[in-house]
């Protein structure tokens, strides 16, 4: 069941819909809040809007190294496996 979900981030108020667990979203937002405390110089002299995106990319960068290595990790557990059956 979806539900808002109201949240601060500096001197705005965010609101969401979502339905996931509590703790997921409480998880997802303490880390967001902590990434904004730790670049509060940046969002200071650029924007929220800036810390975004700097957030968006650094969150695609890291999907894209997870891609990366589950394929590298997949790999090598089937070559094991073949390995064990031969």
């Amino acid at each position: 069941m979806k539900r808002t979900v109201n949240f601060e981030l500096g001197t705005k108020n965010y609101k969401f819909e979502t339905g996931d667990p509590q703790n997921q979203v409480d998880e997802i937002l303490n880390e967001i809040k902590m990434n904004f405390a730790s670049h509060a110089q940046e969002v200071e002299k650029y924007g929220n809007e800036y810390f975004f995106l700097m957030m968006l990319l650094n969150t695609f960068e890291e999907n894209l190294e997870l891609k990366k290595r589950l394929a590298e990790l997949t790999e090598k557990i089937e070559k094991q496996g073949k390995r064990i059956v031969n």
